[in-house]
Protein backbone atom coordinates (compact mmCIF):
# COMPACT_ATOMS: atom_id res chain seq x y z
CA UNK A 1 0.00 0.00 0.00
CA UNK A 2 1.25 3.51 -0.89
CA UNK A 3 2.07 5.54 1.86
CA UNK A 4 -0.37 8.79 0.50
CA UNK A 5 -2.91 5.91 0.80
CA UNK A 6 -2.21 4.68 4.04
CA UNK A 7 -2.08 8.13 5.65
CA UNK A 8 -5.73 9.08 4.27
CA UNK A 9 -6.70 5.33 5.48
CA UNK A 10 -5.68 6.13 8.64
CA UNK A 11 -6.79 9.57 8.40
CA UNK A 12 -10.48 8.20 8.11
CA UNK A 13 -10.07 5.12 10.11
CA UNK A 14 -9.68 7.88 13.44
CA UNK A 15 -12.35 10.06 12.26
CA UNK A 16 -15.11 7.00 12.02
CA UNK A 17 -13.71 4.70 15.01
CA UNK A 18 -15.78 5.99 17.60
CA UNK A 19 -18.85 5.36 15.60
CA UNK A 20 -19.50 8.82 13.97
CA UNK A 21 -17.98 11.47 11.55
CA UNK A 22 -17.78 15.19 13.06
CA UNK A 23 -17.45 18.05 10.37
CA UNK A 24 -14.28 18.97 12.05
CA UNK A 25 -12.71 15.62 10.88
CA UNK A 26 -13.74 16.35 7.38
CA UNK A 27 -12.26 19.57 7.36
CA UNK A 28 -9.05 18.37 8.84
CA UNK A 29 -9.16 15.83 6.25
CA UNK A 30 -9.85 18.39 3.38
CA UNK A 31 -7.10 20.77 4.99
CA UNK A 32 -4.47 17.98 5.59
CA UNK A 33 -5.27 17.12 1.75
CA UNK A 34 -5.20 20.71 0.42
CA UNK A 35 -2.43 22.74 2.20
CA UNK A 36 0.20 20.09 2.88
CA UNK A 37 -1.10 17.08 -0.02
CA UNK A 38 -0.88 14.67 2.43
CA UNK A 39 -2.69 12.23 0.05
CA UNK A 40 -1.60 12.57 -2.92
CA UNK A 41 -2.94 14.19 -5.87
CA UNK A 42 -6.71 12.70 -4.98
CA UNK A 43 -10.26 13.29 -5.33
CA UNK A 44 -10.99 14.06 -1.65
CA UNK A 45 -14.72 14.43 -1.71
CA UNK A 46 -14.69 11.41 -4.10
CA UNK A 47 -12.17 9.50 -1.81
CA UNK A 48 -14.28 10.13 1.45
CA UNK A 49 -17.63 9.00 -0.14
CA UNK A 50 -15.29 5.84 -1.26
CA UNK A 51 -14.23 5.50 2.33
CA UNK A 52 -17.86 6.01 3.91
CA UNK A 53 -19.36 3.55 1.81
CA UNK A 54 -16.74 0.80 2.38
CA UNK A 55 -17.43 1.48 6.19
CA UNK A 56 -20.90 1.39 6.12
CA UNK A 57 -20.76 -2.19 4.25
CA UNK A 58 -18.29 -3.94 6.16
CA UNK A 59 -18.11 -2.37 9.45
CA UNK A 60 -15.66 -3.25 12.05
CA UNK A 61 -14.11 -5.85 9.13
CA UNK A 62 -13.14 -2.33 7.55
CA UNK A 63 -11.24 -1.08 10.70
CA UNK A 64 -10.17 -4.92 11.30
CA UNK A 65 -8.58 -4.40 7.54
CA UNK A 66 -7.11 -1.08 8.27
CA UNK A 67 -5.22 -2.57 11.13
CA UNK A 68 -3.58 -5.45 9.10
CA UNK A 69 -2.83 -3.79 6.01
CA UNK A 70 -1.09 -1.14 9.07
CA UNK A 71 0.51 -4.60 10.40
CA UNK A 72 1.78 -5.60 7.31
CA UNK A 73 3.51 -2.42 5.34
CA UNK A 74 7.17 -1.82 6.37
CA UNK A 75 7.53 1.53 7.45
CA UNK A 76 10.58 3.57 8.45
CA UNK A 77 10.36 5.57 11.39
CA UNK A 78 9.43 8.79 9.81
CA UNK A 79 6.74 6.94 8.77
CA UNK A 80 5.48 5.76 11.48
CA UNK A 81 5.59 9.14 13.17
CA UNK A 82 3.80 10.68 10.08
CA UNK A 83 0.72 7.78 10.58
CA UNK A 84 0.60 8.36 14.89
CA UNK A 85 0.41 12.63 13.92
CA UNK A 86 -2.27 11.93 11.84
CA UNK A 87 -4.38 9.75 13.72
CA UNK A 88 -4.11 12.05 17.11
CA UNK A 89 -4.78 15.04 15.00
CA UNK A 90 -7.69 13.20 13.35
CA UNK A 91 -8.89 12.16 16.75
CA UNK A 92 -8.50 15.53 18.24
CA UNK A 93 -10.04 17.75 15.40
CA UNK A 94 -13.38 17.52 17.13
CA UNK A 95 -12.24 18.68 20.11
CA UNK A 96 -14.22 15.34 21.44
CA UNK A 97 -11.72 12.57 22.27
CA UNK A 98 -14.09 9.40 23.33
CA UNK A 99 -11.97 6.51 25.36
CA UNK A 100 -12.58 4.29 22.11
CA UNK A 101 -10.61 6.73 20.18
CA UNK A 102 -7.71 6.44 22.42
CA UNK A 103 -8.13 2.86 22.55
CA UNK A 104 -7.97 2.59 18.71
CA UNK A 105 -4.76 4.49 18.88
CA UNK A 106 -3.78 2.17 21.13
CA UNK A 107 -3.98 -0.42 18.75
CA UNK A 108 -2.79 2.16 15.94
CA UNK A 109 0.52 2.30 18.42
CA UNK A 110 0.99 -1.47 18.46
CA UNK A 111 1.42 -1.51 14.81
CA UNK A 112 4.39 0.94 14.89
CA UNK A 113 7.03 -1.41 15.27
CA UNK A 114 10.37 1.95 15.17
CA UNK A 115 9.10 4.72 16.40
CA UNK A 116 9.51 5.27 20.44
CA UNK A 117 7.22 7.07 22.65
CA UNK A 118 9.86 9.68 23.17
CA UNK A 119 9.58 10.44 19.94
CA UNK A 120 6.23 10.85 19.50
CA UNK A 121 6.09 12.63 22.51
CA UNK A 122 8.19 15.21 21.22
CA UNK A 123 7.10 15.83 17.91
CA UNK A 124 3.33 14.98 17.94
CA UNK A 125 1.07 18.50 18.72
CA UNK A 126 -1.50 17.21 21.58
CA UNK A 127 -0.59 13.87 22.07
CA UNK A 128 0.09 12.74 25.58
CA UNK A 129 0.79 10.11 28.51
CA UNK A 130 -3.24 9.03 27.69
CA UNK A 131 -2.29 7.56 23.90
CA UNK A 132 0.43 6.05 25.42
CA UNK A 133 -0.02 4.62 28.63
CA UNK A 134 -0.93 0.85 29.50
CA UNK A 135 -4.72 0.09 29.17
CA UNK A 136 -6.50 -1.81 32.25
CA UNK A 137 -6.57 -4.67 29.32
CA UNK A 138 -2.17 -4.86 29.32
CA UNK A 139 -2.23 -6.77 25.82
CA UNK A 140 -2.61 -6.06 22.40
CA UNK A 141 -5.26 -8.93 22.02
CA UNK A 142 -7.21 -7.73 24.88
CA UNK A 143 -7.38 -4.30 23.45
CA UNK A 144 -8.55 -5.39 20.18
CA UNK A 145 -11.27 -7.36 21.91
CA UNK A 146 -12.21 -4.55 23.87
CA UNK A 147 -11.89 -1.80 21.41
CA UNK A 148 -13.95 -4.14 18.74
CA UNK A 149 -16.57 -5.60 21.31
CA UNK A 150 -17.83 -2.36 22.07
CA UNK A 151 -17.43 -0.11 19.46
CA UNK A 152 -20.91 0.40 17.28
CA UNK A 153 -20.52 2.00 13.66
CA UNK A 154 -24.09 1.68 12.34
CA UNK A 155 -24.35 5.91 12.98
CA UNK A 156 -21.70 7.06 10.22
CA UNK A 157 -23.00 8.86 7.77
CA UNK A 158 -21.81 10.74 4.35
CA UNK A 159 -20.62 14.06 5.71
CA UNK A 160 -22.15 16.13 3.09
CA UNK A 161 -22.31 19.57 4.76
CA UNK A 162 -21.62 21.68 1.89
CA UNK A 163 -19.05 22.25 -0.68
CA UNK A 164 -16.79 23.88 2.17
CA UNK A 165 -18.19 21.09 4.40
Amino acid sequence: MKMNELLLRTAFACMSCDGSIAKEEVDLIKQMSEEKHLFGDVDIDKELEILVKEIKQNGKAFLKKFLIDLNETHLSEEQELKIADVAVQTIRADKKIDYNEIKFFKIIRSNLKIVSDEILLKNIDGIDENYLAQDICSDYLQIYEDYFGSIILSNIENPKVSTAF
